[in-house]
């Protein structure tokens, strides 16, 4: 008796000391420590996991990540902490993923010029600032006083909104190399969250209950130069955007240009120029859309990445309920009659500019 108590005492330590190392690993794993993940990999990854684990009956995260990556757990001392690593993503790791990749969003690129706020929690987040005054200080005699201007600030409200996207794959996803997956999927999440984020960024749209509002809204379009010559209209058109935003608003300090790739070939023959550029196909061709890049209010908040295989899903532009008040919705898939896979991806994120610091043109000659 004594020797059986033993040896399944010793046996339960073998098997906790196996599930810490494991824990361990995968704490590893999330953190990028291990194998030196970015936040962009750590993402996809997380992305990949959740594909192929959706709907395996008694497999885990832990299974699928050493089924396709083929890591044994690493031996290492114990821990008491178990990270739920496959339920969490952290906002660097979302912020990573869209500002880094072949395709970076354009509100990534944006944001990275002017001020990013943490949005988890957050209902409302009120972002101060000093609208254009009256000019202060001076030159002043022995014992005079200072002019001085009256201290008002404006603020920026900024709300999270959510984005969220479905990329739909087939079931032969699954039989591909996990570089494969990994580039597949980061490939599609990229691509249709930027559809979403991007398109609304630089539209002329308000700001609701589940948007921001787009950089043009209630922004009237400057008109473009009429000069025949490209390279004259198009100087002419940057001088007068960024004319618009830094003297005409007061205050502003560095243009950022937002151009559609077709314009974006045009800035290679202007030599050293001195302000960012950022082009994204949203913006339309033949529109140029200039911000005050410092003054640019960004913020990340949580993250979700589910995925099915059971899953109905209305294949809409504007989905509406499988079934409301007894009528079907269509067209719809169901993932499971098709052998297809869905991979779900939601985000918090918002940004603002106070007013004035923008401002847009179409039709340009270049």
């Amino acid at each position: 008796m004594t020797y059986t108590l033993e040896r399944v005492a010793r046996q339960a330590s073998e098997a906790k000391e196996l599930a810490v190392h494991t824990s361990r690993a995968l704490r590893d794993l999330k953190r990028g420590t291990k194998s030196g993940l970015s936040g962009r990999d750590r993402f996809v990854r997380h992305a990949v996991l959740r594909a192929l684990a959706a709907n395996r009956p008694g497999i885990t995260y832990e299974d699928v990540y050493r089924e396709v990556y083929r890591e044994r757990a690493a031996t290492s001392p114990a821990t008491t902490t178990v990270p739920e690593w496959a339920s969490e993503l952290a906002a660097v790791d979302v912020g990573e993923f869209l500002a880094t990749g072949v395709q970076p969003l354009a509100l990534s690129r944006l944001a990275a010029l002017g001020r990013t706020v943490s949005l988890d929690g957050i209902g409302t987040l009120r972002i101060p600032f000093r609208p254009p005054g009256d000019d202060v200080g001076g030159w002043i005699g022995e014992g005079a006083p200072i002019p001085a201007d009256s201290l008002d600030f404006g603020t920026v409200s900024v709300s999270p909104r959510k984005a969220a996207a479905v990329s739909i794959f087939t079931a032969e996803l699954k039989k591909r190399a996990a570089a494969d997956i990994e580039m597949l999927l980061d490939s599609a999440l990229r691509t249709d969250i930027a559809s979403i984020v991007d398109a609304a960024l630089v539209d002329d749209q308000p700001g609701s209950a589940v948007r921001p509002a787009g950089l043009r809204f209630n922004v009237a379009a400057v008109t473009a130069s009429a000069a025949t010559d490209p390279l004259v209209a198009m100087r002419a058109d940057l001088a007068k955007l960024a004319g618009e935003i830094m003297a005409g608003a007061g205050g502003g300090t560095m243009p950022v240009y937002l151009v559609n790739p077709v314009q974006m070939t045009s800035f290679g023959f202007l030599p050293n120029i001195a302000y960012a550029v950022v082009d994204t196909p949203a913006v339309p061709a033949g529109t140029v859309i200039a911000v005050d890049g410092p003054a640019f209010i960004s913020g990340n908040g949580s993250a979700a990445v589910d995925a099915s295989k059971d899953a109905t899903i209305h294949e809409d532009t504007a989905p509406a309920p499988i079934v409301a008040g007894g009528t079907a919705a269509s067209p719809t898939r169901n993932l499971w009659q098709t052998d297809t896979l869905a991979v779900r991806v939601i985000l918090e994120v918002a940004w603002g500019l106070p007013a004035g610091r923008s401002a847009w043109m179409e039709g340009v000659k270049w």
